[in-house]
């Protein structure tokens, strides 16, 4: 299992408010996670922080990943919470957050925002998050399409997030083949790429390193109008 990553500022924000986590357990499971912090005087950044703090040195404790990952999320609704209780001007703070978790030919995954999973398979591209925002709920509706949505207005407007009052994951797990590719995408990325722009990069015929730069330069390129970051797992 070879794992890559990165991340970006991007030319329009002030700081990085994205987190990820990139922890290979053995040589067959792994741990990914994007957080994107949302809140203002760095308190996103902070959002974000905690509630990736809240998955490293995670193994899970028993059968039922599916239903680990979502306690882990409570943990960190939990640590935001506290923090905003103690730190008065971090109040309102919050964080996407979306774990995916790798074991053998399985994936489980846990999410709440608009940070995305995509699953590379045989060719095709395979979106497996919804996005907890406002577009989100007309695309799931049928009231757009996607590409209405990633334009939309309102495409970054949370309806859920780590730290928000409505909080609750969605979660599931998917089967893995060899040569398939897991991807963890932050909104500065997919907002500038479509999923058809993303699944022209990943079938390209390159080292997955140059996969993650080449969509970041297409990102930077489109604007880079929000900070940007992807972790990425070939199997």
């Amino acid at each position: 299992m070879q794992i890559e990553s990165i991340t970006h500022q991007g030319f329009h924000r002030a700081n990085n408010e994205d987190r990820y986590l990139a922890d290979v357990l053995d040589n067959d499971s792994a741990l990914l996670a994007v957080a994107d912090g949302m809140g203002g005087h760095a308190a996103g950044e902070v959002a974000a922080e905690l509630a990736i703090e809240t998955f490293k040195g995670y193994r899970p404790r028993g059968p039922d990943i599916g239903a680990d990952l979502l306690d882990q999320i409570e943990e960190a609704q939990r640590s935001i919470l506290e923090r905003c209780r103690s730190v008065p001007s971090f109040s309102g703070m919050g964080t996407t957050l979306t774990v995916l978790f790798l074991a053998g030919s399985s994936a489980f995954w846990a999410h709440v925002g608009d940070t995305r999973i995509y699953h590379f398979h045989e060719g095709s591209l395979i979106r497996i998050t919804e996005d907890h925002t406002i577009a989100g709920i007309l695309l799931k509706k049928g009231d757009i399409t996607r590409e209405q949505a990633r334009l939309h207005p309102y495409g970054s407007v949370l309806t859920r997030c780590v730290g928000c009052e409505r909080h609750e994951p969605d979660s599931g797990m998917f089967d893995l083949t060899r040569g398939d590719l897991v991807l963890i995408s932050s909104d500065g990325l997919h907002d500038l790429m479509t999923d058809e722009e993303i699944a022209v990069v990943l079938s390209a015929n390159i080292p997955a390193a140059e996969k993650l730069d080449r969509m970041l330069s297409k990102c930077l390129e489109a604007g880079g109008r929000d900070n940007i970051t992807a972790v990425m797992a070939g199997i």
